[in-house]
């Protein structure tokens, strides 16, 4: 029998004075906050060597094909750790997996910053600081079911919203570092914000009860079917594969359609910002809709599509408006469909998301080398058309599985 799907507690009026008082001398809004940087954090190295694709593909001497390796890495990476991660934070709690990828990402960002000589110098890197990702992306899912939050929607948005920020974050280092200081620097801040994120983590994730341990040897299974989360998780594919292919090459398609360099990778943070706040501005409605949430995703990404499309078109003003529609409309969607998974899945959301994760990844790490091949093989505009189709598949499937979550 299919549990049932309601709405979380909070939303009920009579609940909302309790949770008022509750909130405020609560450490939540500074557990959420944690988490976010941590997010942030662990997938901004992914995220940062598309917005320099221009300047490190320039000293490295590397093609778009080839610079795809270490886009697609990354998440190559994380796709082959989401899985064996999401079951490990059952298991070890998501306070020790959390701090742990993030001294491993700092790491390989200091490594990229002085010690890589070599383009398979930074593949690398990026391949282990892959794995960092997938292993805190479960975690922190597993973290904010387990703080037993009043509005988990809204806090699953501020978490997603990490994803654009990263992305944000990385078009403004082309202007500020990239372009005055090299593109290194770029990887310091990096790892100077993973640090900060370590802290944050130790001081507000809290650290399961020692009566637990027992319980978490034999992690509590997904409600979900595994078709179902497999479902889930090509819904993510495609999609990721849109969004992974608007974060590599949104800057090298502007340059390519007459923007500047930095105007393109200003481009690129104005487009995430307004990803960040439709994403927040939908974390306020989705705990108390009533529409299933892989209905609003499936909807929402038909305008995102339109905006992909019109990314083929080779002009500078029409390139500054497709990115805006592109990201409005393709970057909301995480919110909705993990709310879902998550929701469903309260108590073995590391689990869950572990599998729904590897699609997402699978998307993210597959982007760069095709629409790589494709742009050197036929340009921007035939690769920016493929990906609009990638979208309506993605729309097609979250319809499909609207009443599963």
């Amino acid at each position: 029998m299919r549990p049932s799907i309601r709405p979380m507690p909070s939303s009920s009026a009579g609940g909302q004075g309790q949770v008022g008082n509750q909130q405020a001398d609560s450490p939540q809004p500074r557990l959420v906050a944690a988490i976010v940087v941590a997010t942030v954090s662990t997938v901004y190295p992914g995220f940062l060597i598309g917005a320099l694709s221009v300047q490190v593909a320039a000293e490295f001497g590397v093609s778009e094909a080839r610079y795809g390796w270490g886009l697609g890495g990354f998440f190559l990476a994380a796709t082959a750790g989401s899985m064996i991660l999401g079951r490990l934070v059952q298991r070890i709690g998501p306070r020790r997996q959390i701090m742990t990828a993030l001294c491993v990402t700092a790491t390989m960002q200091i490594v990229i910053a002085t010690l890589a000589s070599t383009w398979t110098h930074v593949v690398l890197a990026l391949l282990v600081a892959g794995l960092a990702n997938a292993a805190n992306q479960t975690a922190v899912n597993l973290a904010l079911t387990q703080a037993k939050l009043p509005r988990l929607g809204l806090a699953i948005a501020f978490k997603q919203s990490g994803m654009p920020s990263a992305s944000l974050l990385s078009g403004l280092m082309v202007p500020i570092l990239a372009l005055t200081f090299g593109w290194r620097w770029a990887y310091v801040v990096g790892a100077v914000l993973s640090v900060v994120a370590v802290f944050a983590v130790k001081s507000l994730v809290p650290d399961p009860h020692p009566a637990r341990a027992a319980e978490r040897r034999q992690p509590i299974r997904p409600v979900s079917t595994r078709f179902d989360l497999l479902v889930a998780a090509a819904v993510g594919s495609f999609l990721a594969f849109a969004a992974g292919a608007l974060n590599a090459w949104l800057v090298g398609s502007g340059v390519d359609a007459g923007l500047g360099e930095g105007t393109a990778g200003l481009m690129l943070s104005v487009g995430a910002a307004c990803g960040i706040a439709l994403r927040l501005a939908s974390g306020t409605q989705v705990d108390t809709m009533t529409v299933r949430p892989f209905l609003v995703a499936g909807l929402m990404v038909l305008v995102g599509a339109v905006g992909f499309a019109l990314l083929a078109i080779r002009s500078p003003g029409a390139h500054v408006a497709a990115t805006l529609l592109a990201f409005v409309g393709g970057w909301v969607w995480p919110v909705f469909t993990n709310y879902g998974i998550v929701r469903t899945n309260a108590a073995a959301a590391g689990s869950a998301t572990g599998i729904t994760q590897m699609g997402v990844y699978i998307g993210v790490f597959s982007s760069p080398l095709l629409t790589g091949w494709i742009i050197e093989t036929y340009g921007y505009s035939t690769m920016w058309l493929v990906v609009a189709a990638t979208v309506l598949v993605g729309s097609a499937l979250s319809l499909s599985v609207r009443n599963r979550f």
